[in-house]
């Protein structure tokens, strides 16, 4: 009775999974028309410019530029003795804590299992629902980030958002060994730890690494302003402001954008729609689990409920996919909304058209005659 009980209970969180999937197809298909705008307006506007000089006539115009790193500050970390010369750099500290994993059996009895985990965020173990895995309230040390404020890419000088949002490939592996001492800290690899033996280590204990950027030339896609840089802004409302690694014309970051934009509308079209077959199942689990006391009978019809709900959330998905089309894409959405419309309408009048079997039997028999 407590699984049967447990099974209702679940139909709540079924309808909030649906709830959920149809809110995110929606603005998924709304969010993936405002990007394909917005790259075709940047495809039609942005000019192809030389780093090397600033024209003003180009001024408030989108412009796709690249060029060589030009940086000549040294950045620190005091508390490691750290120096770079480099556009960007960020100290990682990681605590070796543990993580609780919950599992759900078909009998809807869940257990939860206990994993030692590397993890640069702190894991709060008071709601564990099992006792003995207890985490530290505090990292041994802070993570921190600093960058230089003179960064160039030729004679254009770079935002503190975009010197902030650079890769870091680059990678610190040389301390200082006084320093360390007098940290209490050792050197394994590239990193930096309180750990005995980091192979082997222990719950509380920290990892520190310490990364930054290394580019020799960088690609930017933004609107000119000065001798710097702001943000395009699409009629679609969609904001750009790009800067990649090497050497890309207009043209290959644009594709870069297109790409990117493709995979979230399909991993956010793949999430919707499971979100949708989710809630299905949940609301329809109560059916499996009553049937589920007659063994053959149980098997059965829990894989009919599965079959089922994945057919009415693949369509509840697809119905909103193709609402939503007609709402941000009316032509095309009407045009395939008359395309199905005209082919059942076909279906329907081709069907009639056929004589009934007995009637045609009696013709042929009267003919014979």
């Amino acid at each position: 009775m407590k699984k049967i009980g447990n099974s209702f209970k679940g139909i709540l969180g079924g309808f909030v999974f649906i709830i959920i999937g149809v809110i995110l197809l929606w603005w998924n298909e709304g969010n993936n028309v405002r990007n394909l705008k917005t790259t075709a307006e940047m495809d039609k506007t942005y000019v192809e410019v030389d780093s090397n000089a600033i024209n003003p006539a180009n001024e408030g115009k989108l412009i796709a530029t690249h060029g060589p790193v030009i940086n000549e500050q040294e950045l620190k970390d005091e508390t490691f003795g750290i120096t770079v010369k480099t556009p960007l750099l960020k100290r990682i500290v990681e605590v070796y804590q543990w993580k609780e994993v919950e599992h759900q059996d078909e009998d809807d009895n869940t257990t939860y299992t206990y994993e030692k985990v590397w993890s640069s965020d702190l894991i709060d173990s008071d709601g564990f629902n099992e006792s003995g895995h207890t985490n530290p309230k505090q990292k041994l040390y802070d993570d921190y980030g600093t960058f230089s404020t003179e960064v160039k890419v030729g004679a254009f000088l770079l935002t503190d958002e975009q010197v902030g949002g650079l890769s870091t490939d680059g990678v610190v592996n040389e301390f200082n060994q006084e320093k360390l001492t007098e940290l209490k800290l050792t050197q394994s690899s590239n990193y930096l730890t309180n750990s005995a033996d980091l192979s082997n280590p222990q719950i509380g204990d920290a990892r520190i690494s310490f990364v930054y950027n290394n580019s020799t030339e960088l690609s930017v896609l933004a609107v000119q302003s000065g001798n710097s840089f702001v943000d395009f802004v699409s009629k679609a409302g969609k904001t750009v402001n790009r800067v990649m690694d090497g050497a890309l014309s207009g043209e290959q970051m644009i594709n870069i954008i297109k790409k990117e934009n493709k995979i979230l509308k399909w991993v956010l079209r793949a999430a919707g729609a499971l979100l949708c077959i989710l809630g299905i199942a949940t609301i329809l689990k109560p059916i499996s689990t009553i049937t589920g006391f007659v063994p053959i009978l149980g098997s059965i019809v829990g894989s009919a409920v599965g079959l089922v709900s994945f057919i009415l959330g693949l369509a509840l998905s697809l119905l909103v996919i193709a609402v939503a089309w007609i709402r941000f894409r009316p032509v095309l959405g009407i045009i395939l909304l008359a395309i199905v419309v005209v082919l059942i309408v076909f279906l329907i009048m081709r069907g009639k058209k056929k004589p009934p079997i007995e009637n045609t039997v009696q013709e042929t028999n009267f003919n014979q005659q």
